[in-house]
């Protein structure tokens, strides 16, 4: 690996350590980017009293002051000056925020803060200057572009550094230091408003660039975001910095296994999603299926629209026109005043957040929030239309604002920044989020646009009219939420990719996390990340260079673009449950080592059919196997822990809590009590696990389940004509009806006499071999987007490089090599390459179409998996409903009974079949 970098990250398949547990440090690191909030919120509301002020009213209009009521309510910027001043800022920060998407991919998330506090201080000074109103709307302009940066870049950075369990409350923070500006702003306004000189507008717009100065030297000093030091490859530079954000050493599991996981998920995106040219890079924010909601599509237009329906809920009239709206009221006799307990009442309620948002969840603040606000519009609309000039109604009015507020700030407020701070994969999550923000400005922008000509008094003049528009938003808020908007309260940024590719927004908060993309990417026996997984990352960090996908690091390790290569192994301790992903594995002739040695039996003693008082379970018949998975025990001793899912809601009659199960690999069998198995009327000994083993699985199942094991040395017997030796000694492979009977196998006259084949609990053959391109046009047959799990195939090795889909259906035998860029040397006697010959093909059956989350055959698209093989796979006639999929294999080759190693990336050629010429 390349000087600097990491050699090996320790990895973690428990979903519940893949984070530290926090530190004050730690939060208060975190909390004070949320500062960047202040100068937004500041610049947002100095503008509201700004306008009102008699000295600037007259440099802007040259009106004089007035002398009478008359004078008075004409006395304010025309419509389309009032539009211009207040919208030039949004206009800005929509560019601003697109343009940060992307700087902060290329210099940093740090570095496009402090560039944007730079560029907002040059637009403050053209502000501070002004005389007239070209310099002012320059000044706003240019500032907008700061502006833009910081608040799209500062919710990334929060996001994508802040722990788990408090990453809602302190993005909440961001939209609480936005109250505070808005409070400061009212308050230097109201400070101010009396002057008669260019100090009155002058102070509260020079005031801002301390925010900026102070924000800058803050960050300066705060680390980079790990995240994005992934993106860029520099993985010892993420270490160093998890370990500073997390007051962790840096040889800690905590900090490690965190990494892992953000290198893994980064590293399955990238496989997901290519990456290319810019443009391309771009148009990857745009792909996938609309319907699915884990398409970058779909989480594109939900942070966008999220962005948009903040701005709809109207908020933003009363801190950029209330003070206007209040003056033409013409009941109250100072509208600054009412201006500042608005926005007090909007600082005291946000806090509120920082609790409510990580004990209740982001969804129902958003679905509540929305309730409360479309009611208290409508209210205020009523009022003001049927007796808007009675003092009492305005009273009135003003208090359900005022609780109108109160349901922004504790609710969409901050609940709009921390979701899109979270939905957006790794690879596009600077550009979806610049995305998002822009959206906000816009709608800002919009906003700000037509809002004087909705209310002024020489145009619409809607008054409090304006509050039907705003509660009829509002209302479209509230549906938007209920059918859109998921629940990410809890979750990792990774678990939350996981959490939108499994369910649905409304069935969201039901979901928990059962794996880690560690586990699922590949952990080494030594329990570490997958070394090729952290040297891919490594060399496709540059942005600058196209991104390529995992498929090009094993044609790389390739001596010959001839060759196939092993893209993945797997290892099924436990039969018919979650397999175990490997970077390494050790072939035998009964399998790869410590496959489906022990398997599960459902007992029912007083069932009259003696088949079912001992039925052996497979996920053909037990849907619910899908729910357990498997993976190295952190302890790396031989042991593998099998952790129970249980789905959304729980299972009736079983478990409802997630469990977890430490077992060996080869276990002490004293005082086991030894029993027959039948598999396929294959029969074998094997060894009762015992109440402890046989309980566990019990209470998870809600039946009587029986463990049990097979011993090393303990095989079944292959029977029928799957064998080499089957086929060695004259015996054609498969039905003489079948297609694929007529394919006779080449092999070897050297075969005849060696050793006899044996099984585990294996169904057929020792290995089961499949292509990644068959999986791939699998994928292909699902809606956009959707991904087809190839471990619902159970396959022990994924091979990559095939010309085509399904060109394994004709191999005889596969030979692999041992990579040479390995620096581990090859087993003895193996540097020729190990032989698995290849005898037959799969046929397929309902266990393609499992809901791993439910533990159940799906109903959707998920469970149709099958039907749609079955309409060109189906080739056998005397399996007809029985589609095609993978081959079996048995080792073989001279010299290669005992096996030998093999890694993830060694390289692999074929031996076709020969049409038999009967």
């Amino acid at each position: 690996m390349p000087s600097g970098t990491l050699a090996e990250v320790s990895a973690t398949t428990d979903v519940e350590r893949i984070e530290a547990p926090i530190t004050w440090k730690a939060y208060l690191m975190c909390a004070f980017a949320a500062f960047g909030g202040i100068f937004f919120g500041y610049d947002s509301g100095y503008i509201n009293g700004v306008k009102s002020m008699p000295y600037f009213i007259r440099q802007q209009t040259g009106l004089q002051y007035p002398t009478n009521d008359d004078e008075e309510k004409a006395f304010v910027l025309e419509s389309w000056r009032d539009s211009l001043i207040t919208s030039i800022l949004s206009a800005g920060t929509f560019f601003g925020a697109i343009i940060a998407g992307d700087l902060a991919d290329f210099i940093g998330r740090r570095l496009t803060i402090i560039s944007g506090c730079a560029i907002f201080i040059i637009g403050v000074i053209l502000q501070t200057a002004s005389a007239g109103l070209g310099l002012i709307v320059a000044g706003r302009l240019i500032a907008g572009f700061g502006v833009g940066f910081v608040s799209a870049i500062i919710i990334l950075y929060m996001s994508e550094c802040s722990p788990k369990k408090i990453r809602g409350a302190i993005v909440s923070g961001y939209q609480f230091a936005i109250t505070i500006g808005l409070l400061l702003a009212s308050c230097v306004d109201y400070g101010t408003q009396d002057r008669d000189d260019t100090g009155s507008y002058r102070i509260p717009i020079a005031l801002q660039m301390l925010w900026a100065l102070f924000l800058a030297a803050g960050i300066a000093y705060l680390p980079e975001s790990p995240r994005y030091l992934v993106k860029r490859g520099k993985l010892d530079q993420a270490a160093v910095v998890l370990s500073r954000l997390r007051s962790q050493p840096i040889e800690s599991h905590y900090v490690q296994h965190e990494l892992a996981e953000i290198v893994a998920n980064h590293e399955y995106e990238l496989r997901v999603v290519p990456q290319g040219s810019y443009w391309s890079s771009w148009a990857n924010c745009f792909q996938g299926s609309l319907f699915k909601p884990s398409s970058n599509l779909r989480r594109t237009i939900l942070g966008t629209s999220m962005q948009m329906m903040q701005q709809w809920t109207g908020v933003n009239f009363v801190f950029y026109f209330g003070t206007s709206f209040f003056t033409q009221l013409g009941t109250i006799s100072n509208p600054f005043l009412i201006s500042l307990i608005t926005t007090l009442v909007n600082v005291c309620s946000t806090p509120i957040s920082f609790w409510t948002i990580e004990r209740f969840g982001r969804r129902p603040l958003l679905i509540w929030g929305a309730l409360g606000m479309l009611v208290c519009e409508f209210l205020v609309a009523i009022m003001g239309t049927a007796d808007g000039d009675n003092p009492a109604t305005v009273r009135a009015m003003i208090a359900f604002i005022c609780i109108y507020i109160f349901f922004f700030a504790s609710t969409w407020g901050p609940g709009a920044w921390v979701v899109i701070g979270e939905i957006f994969p790794l690879p596009i999550r600077s550009r979806g989020v610049g995305l998002s923000t822009a959206s906000n400005w816009l709608w800002n922008c919009i906003i700000t646009v037509i809002t004087p000509y909705l209310v002024g008094p020489d145009k619409g003049n809607l008054g409090a009219k304006v509050f039907f528009l705003w509660g009829a938003l509002c209302t479209a808020c509230f549906v938007y939420a209920y059918l859109l908007v998921p629940e990410t309260k809890g979750l990792s940024l990774e678990q939350v990719d996981k959490m939108l590719e499994e369910t649905t927004p409304r069935n969201s908060a039901r979901w928990v996390p059962h794996s880690t993309f560690a586990g699922e990417m590949g952990v080494t026996e030594k329990g570490t990340l997958a070394p090729e997984i952290l040297e891919e990352v490594e060399r496709k960090g540059s942005v600058n260079e196209d991104q390529t996908s995992k498929s090009q690091l094993h044609a790389s390790l390739q001596s010959s673009a001839n060759w196939d290569g092993i893209y993945q192994l797997y290892v099924h301790p436990i039969k018919s449950l979650r397999p175990i992903p490997l970077t390494s594995a050790d072939l035998t002739p009964t399998g790869i080592a410590n496959d489906r040695r022990y398997m599960l039996f459902k007992r029912n003693p007083s069932a009259s059919d003696p088949w079912k008082r001992l039925q052996r379970m497979t996920v053909t018949f037990f849907a619910e196997l899908g729910l357990f998975t498997q993976a190295l025990s952190e302890s790396n001793d031989g042991h593998f822990t099998v952790t129970y899912n249980p789905p959304p809601g729980g299972r009736k009659g079983g478990g409802r809590e997630k469990k977890h199960l430490e077992m060996a690999f080869d276990p002490d069998t004293e005082g086991l009590e030894e029993m027959e198995v039948d598999l396929h009327g294959s029969k074998t000994k094997a060894l009762d696990m015992g109440p402890g083993v046989n309980g566990w699985f019990t209470d998870c199942f809600g039946w009587e389940v029986l463990c049990v094991y097979m011993p090393e040395g303990t095989t079944r017997q292959v029977l029928g004509n799957l064998s080499p030796n089957a086929v060695a000694n004259g015996t054609k492979p498969g039905n003489s009806n079948s297609w694929f009977s007529t394919l006779a196998a080449y092999v070897s006259e050297s075969l005849k006499g060696k050793h006899d084949e044996g099984l585990t609990f294996a169904d057929c053959a020792p290995y089961l071999v499949v292509t990644q391109e068959s999986v791939k046009d699998v994928s292909s047959r699902l809606p956009d987007g959707a991904e087809m799990d190839v471990t619902k195939f159970r396959p022990n090795i994924v091979l990559e490089g095939a010309d085509e889909a399904y060109e394994e259906d004709y191999w005889g035998a596969i030979c692999i090599r041992p990579s040479t860029t390995i620096d581990e040397e090859p087993a003895d006697g193996n540097s020729g390459g190990m032989e698995i010959l290849l005898t037959q093909n799969c046929l397929r059956c309902q266990s393609l179409n499992i809901d791993y989350t439910n533990g159940v055959f799906a109903k959707d698209e998920v469970g149709m998996v099958l039907k749609k093989l079955m309409k060109d796979r189906r080739v056998d006639a005397g399996k007809k409903y029985s589609p095609v999929f993978g081959r079996y294999g048995f080792l073989g080759g001279d010299g290669n009974e005992t096996g030998g190693r093999v890694r993830v990336g060694d390289e692999v050629t074929n031996r076709a079949w020969f049409a038999d010429s009967e």
